[in-house]
């Protein structure tokens, strides 16, 4: 038996509390893991937007939608397969290794030479020299795609939380540098160029597996037919949300694209940083449910009303304080995201709802109704966005917001035929944390005037909001939601005591 192969993951089929266990652990890594990258990412997001502009931010969100896109089609959905795997086979291992290198490779330098009609598209010339650099860099970051699989496999989540720690402290820091330096937006090519050497460095450090030099076609073949839908589908949800940055770019030019995209990613930070740490773990976990419809369906509502009782008050909380918060954290020149992010946070709801389903359907082999539910949800957008988009940034968010509830029951309607899911037992686990986030937004942006004369402006102003917010908050939850607790607080205990 090779050093390789002695490393391959025990797959024989784990016991419930076993697998409730890894869940556990590797929901705890997960969590500390989203918590320094969503961190690290706030604090440089903050630095940068300071020592940058919303013109340097737009032209960059131009040039990584493209490169974004490229990269989806290069992965051909292998670090997946290889999740799914309940035997991995090496052979097949190493067909995964090669098969994302090549087509990395092969994207990247279509990704250079159409940079120049990308930027004839977005209208924006300044566009092509930064598609080209990053161009460059996708095949190297598609190096340690199968080695995270390969941990993600065998819930080695802690290894994944260590090398984001570092990708993430290090390529910042020289962001930070750069930008200082007055390198303007090439800071933040920089930065993605550290994150990717640091993060694949350490991906093969961390998994000591070395590809072998095959290739099984026969192995691929099959995978490849069924990776093509899940590949369509996240080429289509990136797109969900990045195409609205054509129309404005086409519009309003690469400073509206800036500010959009600074409130968008303010929306997604927050909500990423309880989503992220449950979703790297869901796909797993519920693949190896999929036999047992009850089970599956329980775990997948519980899912979710764990990420909608800390999400919902999250965004709507935010919603509620984005006019003092932006301007105050990212400067004055920022204040324009403040009356976007007002109505992005609106879209609580199917912001949790994507998240999770999209797994969920992936978990039962239902690839075909995820790219259903996705090519509707753009088609909706851009149908949307292209009506709304001459009235301003707040209609295209609003497009964004409609189209969100508009597709929703369908979705919810796929996962009850093929998963089994009812869209009212999800209902059921959302609706109080929902209620209660709701009431207590509302109550933040009410109470803010007479905030005001007590605390004055500023950050005695947000600190008391938000303490005032938290409080009415829980005591909401428990009245609404105490039997709906019960589960997390034993989530949480089962974390403590693995930990």
């Amino acid at each position: 038996m090779t050093a390789a192969e002695s490393m391959a993951p025990t797959d024989a089929p784990k016991k419930p509390d076993d697998l409730k266990k890894k869940t556990a652990t590797a929901m705890l890594w997960s969590v500390l893991r989203a918590g320094w990258v969503n961190i690290a990412t706030f604090v440089l997001f903050v630095v940068l937007a300071r020592l940058l502009g919303p013109t340097e931010f737009g032209i960059f969100a131009l040039a990584s939608l493209f490169v974004e896109f490229t990269r989806i089609a290069a992965s051909a959905g292998m670090g997946d397969a290889v999740i799914r795997q309940l035997e991995l086979d090496e052979s097949f291992a190493d067909t995964a290794f090669w098969t994302t290198l090549g087509l990395s490779s092969a994207m990247g330098a279509v990704a250079f030479a159409a940079a120049p009609y990308y930027a004839a598209l977005v209208q924006e010339e300044n566009v092509t020299a930064v598609v080209r650099w990053l161009a460059v860099l996708l095949p190297l970051s598609t190096l340690g795609t199968v080695h995270a699989a390969r941990m993600a496999r065998e819930f080695r989540h802690k290894n994944l939380a260590l090398q984001s720690v570092a990708a993430s402290l290090v390529s910042g820091l020289v962001a930070v540098a750069a930008a200082y330096a007055g390198w303007g937006i090439w800071a933040l090519v920089v930065q993605s160029a550290v994150s990717a050497v640091i993060t694949v460095g350490l991906a093969w450090a961390m998994y000591r597996w070395v590809p072998r030099f095959r290739f099984s076609w026969a192995q691929l073949k099959p995978v490849l037919l069924f990776n093509l839908s899940m590949v369509l589908t996240q080429l289509m949800w990136m797109m969900l949300v990045r195409v609205q940055d054509i129309f404005i770019s086409r519009w309003y030019g690469p400073t509206a694209v800036g500010a959009y995209r600074i409130a968008w990613r303010l929306i997604e930070l927050l909500g990423q940083s309880v989503l992220a740490p449950i979703g790297q773990v869901s796909l797993v976990t519920l693949s190896r449910l999929q036999e047992d419809r009850e089970r599956f369906g329980r775990t997948y509502n519980r899912m979710m009303a764990v990420a909608g009782i800390f999400v919902f008050p999250l965004l709507l909380g935010f919603g509620a304080l984005a006019h003092e918060f932006i301007p105050l954290v990212f400067s004055p020149q920022w204040a324009e995201s403040s009356d976007i992010a007002m109505v992005l946070v609106l879209m609580a709801v199917p912001f949790v709802t994507n998240f999770f389903a999209g797994p969920a359907l992936a978990a039962v082999n239902r690839a075909g109704q995820i790219v259903a539910v996705a090519a509707l949800q753009l088609a909706a957008t851009v149908l949307l966005t292209w009506l709304l988009v001459p009235y301003g940034l707040v209609a295209v968010a609003a497009a964004y917001v409609a189209r969100a509830y508009l597709t929703m029951p369908y979705q919810q309607w796929v996962l009850m035929k093929h998963g089994g899911v009812s869209p009212l037992s999800t209902l059921k686990m959302l609706l109080p944390p929902l209620v209660s986030a709701m009431v207590m937004a509302v109550a933040v942006w009410l109470a803010k005037p007479h905030l005001l004369m007590a605390t004055g402006p500023g950050w005695p102003l947000i600190g008391a909001s938000v303490a005032f917010g938290a409080a009415l908050y829980a005591l909401l939850l428990l009245l609404l939601a105490r039997t709906m607790l019960r589960p997390l607080f034993d989530l949480l205990r089962s974390l403590v005591k693995k930990s």
